[in-house]
């Protein structure tokens, strides 16, 4: 398998433990350490989830997400590049993201 067919796979798996963990939820965070707040509601929208990919995508982040929700999402709809970086550095960017993401996803769901 090479790595574009690895991160395509696992961006279409993280996409549906995304949904069922964070898309559909709010959070409400507690910490003494806070210092404006006591507390802290998160979520997370579905245009977050091409961001935590590290992929670059032309589609529109709520598109890429919803291609990778379904399944339809094909290699030819992200690729490696980037304005700033060289391909290299994004792909080790996406290579630590991908399993980062994974592995706290798994975790979540376990």
């Amino acid at each position: 398998m090479t790595f574009k067919q690895r991160v395509h796979s696992e961006i279409i798996k993280g996409a549906a433990v995304y949904k069922s963990v964070f898309a559909d939820f709010d959070y409400l965070i507690f910490s003494e350490n806070f210092k404006n707040k006591p507390y802290y509601i998160i979520g997370a929208a579905e245009d977050n989830y091409s961001h935590l990919t590290g992929v670059n995508s032309l589609l529109p982040a709520k598109v890429f997400y919803g291609k990778c929700l379904d399944g339809s999402l094909s290699e030819s709809d992200f690729d490696f590049s980037s304005k700033n970086r060289s391909e290299k550095e994004v792909i080790g960017s996406v290579r630590k993201q991908s399993d980062i993401l994974v592995e706290y996803l798994l975790r979540l769901i376990c």
